[in-house]
């Protein structure tokens, strides 16, 4: 006897019923088993980017550098890392994926390091190109070891140690002082520069004229020239430069002579004057006070330097009273009447001029 079952969404016999349901559950087994198919064996292919692939076996990455690193070559972009893989302890490798079009001339003797890609910092691996080698092609595994890294991270890494093992406290106390020193400096560097400021607000020549005057100095530089080398020259050679024999050089006798007539005069005269004076100090006293004495009434004497002007002014009107040759000399002699009361009447009668009496009384 069979089983009756019943099913709310299907309509139909027992058998109807159980026919759907087994073909629905073979169609979702099936498209089941498509979509892990296509996951596992045709995605992977469809998705794998086009171009050559080359596998580079390194012994370390920059940091920054994973599935999707740019590769670049001369600064352009020609590819980009498509797998990342640890096979040995002391080896990754970097599989990159070029595009064929971007590489030419690229041969398999090619170089890397790693660097950023633009002022960002973000890394990027970079191709040398080298000289020789064979084509690339795609599968190939290649040996290479990094020819730097240069990534801004490890820049900064390296940076922060250099800074961590010189910026000690001596060195800080060094650098504080220095701006100290610097800062010490800043108002003689700032009167230079007020100073400069103020000779350009007040030279109002113009560059051609100074340059004019330049030119006027250089003119007769050549002569001031010639004319010192002459001086040497006549200096050099001169008689005190020439030995008995007329060669050039000093005259060692001639030397001698005047340095034993020079002893004598600083120890002979000089000296013995100045014992003399030195030995007879308490009597020449007075006669020093005496010098002093005259010499403290010369001034008082002369009116203050006033007494020689006046005296020349004396003798040129004696000089000017005589007049006519020197062996007949002739008394210019004016007697001045009209300030005589008794005389300046008659005189002004006669209608003379009266000049003289005008100038004030004689």
């Amino acid at each position: 006897m069979g089983k009756t079952r019943n099913q709310d969404f299907l309509r139909g016999s027992d058998r109807q019923q159980s026919r759907v349901v087994t073909g629905a559950a073979a169609a979702v087994l099936a498209v089941a088993t498509a979509v892990a198919v296509g996951a596992v064996w045709i995605y992977p292919h469809y998705d794998e980017p086009e171009g050559l692939a080359v596998a580079i076996d390194v012994p370390y990455v920059g940091p920054g550098v994973a599935t999707g690193t740019k590769v670049i070559l001369h600064g352009a972009e020609v590819g980009e890392v498509t797998e990342l893989v640890k096979t040995r302890p002391d080896t990754v490798r970097m599989t990159v994926t070029l595009v064929p079009d971007e590489i030419g001339g690229l041969t398999d003797s090619f170089d890397l390091d790693f660097r950023p890609q633009n002022y960002f910092g973000i890394t990027a691996v970079n191709l040398i190109d080298r000289p020789g080698g064979g084509a690339l092609t795609s599968g190939r595994t290649l040996a290479r070891v990094p020819a730097g890294d240069f990534t801004m991270s490890t820049m900064l890494e390296r940076g922060s140690v250099a800074i961590d093992g010189t910026l000690t406290t001596p060195m800080v106390r060094a650098l504080d002082k220095v701006v100290r020193y610097t800062d010490g400096l800043t108002p003689l560097i700032q009167s230079g520069i007020v100073f400069a400021d103020r000779v350009a607000a007040t030279q109002q020549a113009l560059p051609t004229e100074l340059l004019r005057y330049v030119n006027d100095i250089l003119a007769v530089m050549p002569a001031f020239s010639a004319q010192a080398i002459d001086s040497l020259a006549y200096v050099y050679d001169s008689v005190y430069n020439r030995r008995p024999d007329g060669s050039v050089g000093v005259d060692d006798a001639f030397m001698d002579y005047s340095d034993v007539g020079l002893g004598l005069a600083a120890n002979s005269l000089f000296g013995k004057a100045g014992s003399l004076l030195a030995s007879h100090g308490s009597e020449l006293t007075p006669v020093t006070l005496l010098v002093k004495a005259l010499t403290d009434a010369m001034p008082q004497g002369l009116d203050g330097g006033a007494a020689p002007a006046k005296l020349r002014e004396l003798i040129d009107r004696y000089n000017a009273a005589f007049t006519g040759p020197a062996d007949g000399k002739t008394l210019n002699l004016r007697i001045v009447l009209d300030d005589l009361p008794m005389i300046a009447a008659p005189l002004a009668q006669t209608g003379l001029p009266q000049t003289p009496s005008q100038e004030g009384p004689r």
